[in-house]
């Protein structure tokens, strides 16, 4: 059970990441071109925009990532025996 846990934090992790880093593409988000405000900003619309409107895609990617990589890490170590 804690591998099946760490794989689906795993997944999170990197569902956060990824949207995290497609909202930098996002036409909505304004950049002023100050390094730290832009930094703030987008974490702060990240927070108050993206998590509120995509958590369930954000919770079933994270499910569906980690369960391929468990599946993954299942199926390789049973080749090995």
């Amino acid at each position: 059970m804690k591998s099946i846990i760490k794989f689906w934090l795993i997944g999170l992790i990197s569902m956060l990441v990824i949207t995290f880093a497609l909202i930098q593409l996002d036409d909505a988000f304004d950049k002023t071109g100050v390094w730290y405000k832009d930094i703030f900003g987008s974490i702060k619309y990240y927070i108050l925009w993206i998590v509120p409107y995509w958590w369930f895609i954000i919770l079933v990617g994270s499910c569906v990532i980690g369960l391929l990589s468990f599946g993954v890490t299942l199926g390789l170590k049973r080749m090995r025996k």
